[in-house]
């Protein structure tokens, strides 16, 4: 289960190197399944902004 803790740059520092490798790796979602919906219709739609704004896509009809 992921730990959707918000770490400052204070409470890592006190961690040790081995920690701070563990929070950091423990935050790395490579299941799409584990996102909210909402937050990756987000994240697609901003990527594809993105690429439409720097021309490597044409918009699509629908606006998208």
């Amino acid at each position: 289960m992921r730990d959707d803790k918000l770490w400052t740059a204070a409470e890592l520092e006190q961690l040790s190197p081995d920690e701070r490798h563990r929070v950091f790796n423990e935050g790395i979602v490579t299941d799409l399944d584990q996102l909210s919906p909402e937050f990756l219709d987000r994240v697609r739609a901003k990527g594809w902004a993105l690429l439409v704004e720097r021309g490597l896509v044409a918009p699509q009809a629908d606006g998208g």
